[in-house]
């Protein structure tokens, strides 16, 4: 038992069952004596083992004696163990782990966070899939996020987007205590029957979006590794799960989402018949599956949620799966024809999602017209934030190209935002700008044909830049949090932006700050071969016109009036967790007491971030409105009289103005806990408030200047705005598109062709000795530039990068979106040898598309694939020729 200890500081109990798993118990309490998070506590419960485990627990118990408890009872199983060590735990969150599988270290910190940040009754995580026979791994339950963070009244999906595993979450002690829910002693598939009814109570379900959890796929002598009579027990568990919510009254509230859950487990089963023995026992499960869907649910043959889900592109196979014939004759069927069917199917879904789904063939039609059709010499396309508005430097750029009528414009537009953004072309009288639908067929052939394309986010990840093409990428903002690299957790997203980067003729910065933030951290310093542009950005031209502020006002009735704009960054799931709802009803309590302290010679204008500006409508307010849509931004935000944001890099344009700026970091703490930044905020020479009360005795201050100093903004200014002038729009459109001297800093990057690089093509994660045949491989190159493909990132790759290389390594991240025509693909598709198809054309393409106007001497590839092979066969043949 443990000594002396202050019960009242736990903050996890830990509850392990140990039942005959001697060979893996101490890798487990490894990774559970070595957490993070000092403030926890281990209940170990022997249930009975039959081997040497108790010897291994009791040494854990000596060594840890503060930390590590011991408990011995009769074997009950793996439910009745779970239970036996509720009682024991005193911490404030409950977590349970299987004994044969491990943790990272980090784990119940991180959860143990995000619950105190959100205070959430439950906080759940990814988990990594082990194959120990193979030594590869698998990232589950990522993604999702945006659905977490609410109840489950509030969501209903949460229950089948959250697997019920037992083990990757924590739960508040306080949850078993007031329901009373306990596993099913003797029951497997019990995690269902207690974790999905716990859910049921959770104020609150948040997640952390990483794979804490090493979960052991197959073991011998695993129950779940075997198919017996005891897989009907699984019946026993959803009907115990079913009947928990019929007696709490929220059975028809949750029953198309509890019918999802019973459909998805119970055709599983099914499909899982190539694996048992027995046919008397598919007959069974088959037999019992139908009783018991038709005993719960009258309707499940139309539950939409589930067959949209599992047979959206295959209408038949979901209409033949609701007839219990169909799983019979499956059933009859020798396990040897049902393995054969099962492949034959996944090649021909595969194939069907590859030649026939719609994004596709608009990426095979950009391919084919960039083959065939030439480049229109005065077409110009636009882009902004893929779409999504019309604002930003692009936009300004259009507007004053706008006037020269030689010039054939066209702007991307989302499909569902094309009235919107018309009306605002029509408002400046940009008639002929042809707005064209993002991803659409004429999409295609305008970014395959256009001579000129301006963007400042990215284009698709199929793009490639053509030979006479000009690139322009604005980008957009001057960085205040970290990007590309520097992003711990997020490296791999860096892959299409950088990709853009590269194929960009050149490259705008506004201060030599960014230049050097957004050439280091994206890898661009000895990968570019283009130019880069130190100018102000042309949407910061606005900011000098003051008759344009003075019209806005008039316009929009703001004279005689104290205006200010909150333009918040968007905090996703890193909400303080302070209201029900997330950050969504977050905004909504902010905007309520500014409101409420606004007086009517003062209005508050409104621009929230697009992920959550649709799920919080800024109406009903007294003094609040929206910012107008007849408007872009930033001509907008020129007429106002004080910005008030938080970290969006926003204020680095408004200061500009020099009219006031605040900082409101009312969750300063929380949020500089999960995202980077490239300098300290409360730095900077603007007004920082960290308080609602302080913010709204600032909105009545007379001074709204006042603390600034005003040498240290001068300081600031030189170092972020020194390059921002009235005229930039009409110098940089002067340089593009009239072949004009600069008249600007102009960096040439095109040394870079020059250079020899030999490229290295990283293989697939999944071994132990990947991160030393990757050391060995990258020391014995010279120049070498590494190639990390982005479905193979997971947290070995991340930690090797920022631990080993970031600092002197020339790396990609790549996706799979070849350049590809149909025909190419469909060879590609069904070639597995070298000798059946020549495609050393298209894996050069590819090395082009990768790396575009490099001097690449060699690629070696870090595994045996097709494609790897194929490309480095490729460059070898180009060298050759």
């Amino acid at each position: 038992m443990k000594s002396e200890c202050n019960f009242d500081s736990i903050k996890v109990s830990v509850i392990v069952p140990v039942y005959n798993v001697e060979a893996y118990l101490e890798r487990c309490l490894d990774s559970l004596v070595k957490q993070t998070l000092e403030e926890m506590e281990i209940i170990v419960v022997n249930d009975g083992t039959k081997d040497n485990s108790q010897a291994i627990i009791d040494r854990y118990a000596a060594a840890y004696p503060q930390k590590v408890i011991s408990l011995i009872k009769e074997n009950g199983g793996l439910s009745d163990a779970r239970n036996y060590g509720i009682p024991y735990a005193h911490g404030e969150y409950i977590g349970f782990v299987d004994s044969d599988d491990y943790l990272n270290v980090t784990m119940y910190q991180k959860l143990y966070d995000r619950a105190a940040e959100t205070d959430s009754d439950i906080v759940v995580c990814g988990y990594y899939g082990i194959d120990e026979n193979t030594e590869t791994r698998r990232f589950f339950q990522r993604g999702s996020t945006l659905e977490f963070g609410v109840s489950l009244h509030e969501n209903p999906k949460l229950l089948y987007t959250n697997a019920p595993y037992a083990w990757n979450k924590i739960y508040r002690r306080a949850l078993f205590e007031r329901t009373g829910i306990r596993f099913p002693k003797g029951k497997i598939y019990e995690d269902i029957a207690t974790i999905y009814p716990l859910m049921l109570h959770a104020n609150r379900i948040s997640k952390v979006n990483e794979p804490l959890y090493y979960y052991i796929l197959k073991r011998e002598g695993a129950i779940t590794a075997t198919f017996s009579e005891n897989i009907l027990q699984m019946y026993d568990s959803l009907a115990i799960m079913n009947e928990y919510y019929i007696r709490e009254g929220a059975f028809e509230e949750f029953k198309e989402v509890l019918g999802f859950i019973n459909l998805k487990h119970t055709i599983l089963r099914f499909r899982d018949f190539t694996a048992y023995k027995d046919k008397d026992l598919q007959f069974k499960v088959v037999r019992k599956g139908f009783q018991h869907l038709d005993h719960y649910f009258d309707d499940w043959r139309r539950n939409k949620a589930f067959f949209d889900f599992f047979f959206s592109k295959k209408r038949l196979m979901g209409a033949l799966a609701k007839h219990e014939f169909t799983w019979y004759l499956y059933s009859m069927m020798p396990n040897s024809v049902l393995r054969l069917l099962g492949k034959a199917a996944k090649t021909m879904r595969k194939a069907l999602t590859v030649f026939s789904k719609r994004s596709y063939l608009n990426k095979y039609y950009y391919v084919r017209t960039c083959k065939k059709k030439p480049l229109c010499d005065k077409q110009v396309l636009f882009e902004s934030f893929h779409g999504t508005n019309l604002n930003d430097s692009p936009f300004a750029m259009m507007r004053e190209l706008a006037k020269d009528p030689t010039f054939t414009i066209y702007y991307t537009s989302k499909k569902e935002l094309m009235g919107e953004h018309r009306k605002i072309l029509d408002a400046y009288g940009l008639n002929r700008v042809q707005l064209i639908p993002l991803g659409s067929r004429k999409y295609q052939k305008i970014l395959a044909t256009s001579r000129y394309l301006v963007n400042n986010v990215s284009f698709p990840t199929y793009f490639i830049r053509r030979e006479g093409q000009v690139y322009l990428n604005t980008w957009h903002g001057t960085p205040l949090k970290t990007l590309g690299k520097k992003m711990a957790m997020g490296i791999q997203d860096m892959s299409n932006m950088q990709r853009n980067f590269l194929h960009s003729s050149y490259l705008l910065h506004p201060n030599r700050y960014t230049m050097d933030h957004m050439m280091e951290d994206y890898n661009l310093n000895h990968l570019y071969t283009g130019k880069v542009i130190l100018s102000g950005y042309p949407r910061n031209a606005i900011f000098w016109d003051k008759d344009a502020a003075a019209a806005v006002r008039k316009q929009y009735g703001m004279d005689g009036k104290e205006t200010f704009a909150y333009m918040p960054t968007w905090r996703g799931a890193m909400s303080s967790g302070a209201n029900k709802g997330g950050y969504e009803a977050e905004v909504r309590d902010l905007l309520t007491k500014f409101d409420s302290a606004l007086t009517d010679k003062q209005i508050m204008y409104v621009n929230l971030h697009p992920l959550v500006k649709d799920k919080v409508p800024i109406e009903g307010y007294k003094h609040i409105v929206k910012f107008p849509d007849d408007v872009d931004s930033y001509s907008f935000l020129n007429a106002v009289d004080v910005l008030i944001t938080d970290y969006s890099s926003v204020f680095f344009d408004f200061s500009i103005t020099r009219k006031p700026i605040v900082l409101f970091m009312y969750d300063y703490d929380a949020y500089m806990a999960e995202r980077g930044m490239y300098m300290d905020v409360r730095d900077l020479p603007f007004r920082k408030i960290y308080t609602m009360n302080e913010m709204l005795a600032y909105l009545h201050e007379n001074d709204k200047q006042a603390d600034v100093n005003s040498a240290a903004y001068d300081a600031y200014y030189k170092m972020f705005t020194n390059y921002d002038a009235p005229d930039n729009i009409q110098n940089l459109n002067d340089m593009l598109f009239y072949g004009k001297a600069p008249k600007f800093e102009v960096i040439d990057y095109a040394e870079n062709k020059k250079r020899p690089r030999n490229v290295y093509l990283v293989g697939k994660n999944d071994h132990k000795g990947w991160a030393k045949e990757l050391e060995q491989q990258l020391h014995s190159m010279e120049a070498p530039v590494a190639v990390f493909l982005r479905r193979d990132f997971n947290e070995l790759t991340l930690k090797e990068l920022t631990d080993k290389y970031n600092d002197w390594l020339d790396y990609t991240v790549i996706d799979t979106q070849m350049f590809l025509s149909l025909p190419e693909n469909i060879k590609l598709f069904f070639s597995r040898e070298r000798n059946t198809y020549n495609c050393d054309a298209v894996f050069a393409r590819e090395v082009f598309r990768i790396l575009p106007h490099l001097n690449i001497q060699s690629v070696t590839a870090g595994d045996d694939s097709y494609r790897n092979r194929s490309i480095e066969q490729a460059v070898k043949n180009e060298r050759k020729g």
